[in-house]
């Protein structure tokens, strides 16, 4: 009888155990005590098809995707805000790109690389990342081109793009100088230094080319460089920090930083030779100026010179 009573206090026990356990269900709901919190970074990428990547402060950090969470649409290196919760790994509840979708007009300069391309908007060089699946490889160099894109941390995002424009050459369908293709520039008018040639000084964007490494060489570093020109960019060859201008066939400049991991910007000045009817006459030293020029065999030659 002993032995009896002893096994019914068991089971209840058991039962009282198993009520307060939540029964024999495997649902999960989500403790009082797990807090949604909200974040803000750069969509680095999909790790798989349950996680992502996003970078946060400069740190990357994997999130796995809750349910009916997509992240369809987001371009690697946009800007996003997402909630989560704290778990294990921690999981995304909602994610959203930020900032408003831009647009603009400009000249289309080329590829820096498979993911981004350079475009000149008044003036200024830019670099865009490629969103995903956006085709460029049917675009000339030098086209007009309408495009929109969203800024990021990183560097804007190139959502679309379309000609406008093709390049526009000479008659009979050949750019100016022989075959030479006319570039555009931008700068200031530093002073004639004859009767033929001006100076003018320059702040340009240039591209890395393969091989150059910018470790060691501190803004605002006294530079001599090397570049050739790319249709409408510029390509450095070569480049170090110097104390003085050295000899040779260099230019100096000084050294205004890097813009991205595969561009700097570089001040100089340069001599052009003036084509034929071209004339600074009318225009004072300091002035702001755009001109066209096209590659000659001893200088650059300046096609047309205008105030800005």
């Amino acid at each position: 009888m002993t032995g009896r009573v002893g096994r019914l206090f068991l089971g209840a026990a058991l039962v009282l155990l198993f009520i307060a356990a939540g029964g024999c269900g495997t649902e999960e709901t989500p403790s009082a005590e797990q807090i949604i919190l909200s974040g803000e970074g750069v969509f680095v990428g999909q790790i798989d098809s349950q996680s992502v990547e996003i970078e946060i402060n400069g740190q990357p950090r994997a999130f796995a995707l809750g349910t009916g969470v997509s992240v369809t649409g987001i371009a690697d290196g946009a800007e996003v805000s997402f909630t989560y919760v704290e778990e294990e790994r921690p999981v995304l509840l909602s994610i959203e790109e930020k900032g408003v979708v831009r647009e603009g007009e400009g000249i289309y300069t080329g590829q820096i690389d498979s993911h981004s391309v350079e475009i000149e908007v008044d003036g200024q060089y830019m670099a865009f990342g490629l969103a995903e699946n956006l085709e460029v490889d049917d675009i000339a160099d030098g086209s007009r081109v309408a495009f929109s894109y969203r800024e990021s941390n990183v560097r804007p995002i190139l959502l679309s793009i379309t000609v406008l424009e093709e390049p526009v050459n000479n008659e009979n369908g050949e750019p100016n100088g022989s075959g030479t293709a006319e570039l555009v520039g931008e700068g200031i008018l530093s002073g004639q230094i004859d009767a033929s040639s001006v100076e003018i000084e320059i702040v340009r964007p240039f591209v890395l080319g393969e091989g150059v490494d910018m470790t060691g060489i501190e803004d605002g570093s006294l530079v001599a460089f090397t570049f050739i020109e790319s249709r409408q960019r510029a390509v450095l060859d070569s480049i170090e920090a110097v104390e003085q201008p050295v000899e040779g066939e260099v230019m100096h400049g000084t050294l205004i930083g890097q813009i991205d991991s595969q561009s700097v910007e570089i001040q100089y000045f340069q001599a052009f030779a003036l084509d034929q009817g071209v004339s600074v006459e009318d225009i004072a030293d300091g002035s702001a100026i755009i001109f066209t020029y096209i590659e000659g065999p001893h200088r650059p030659i300046l096609t047309s010179i205008n105030r800005r």
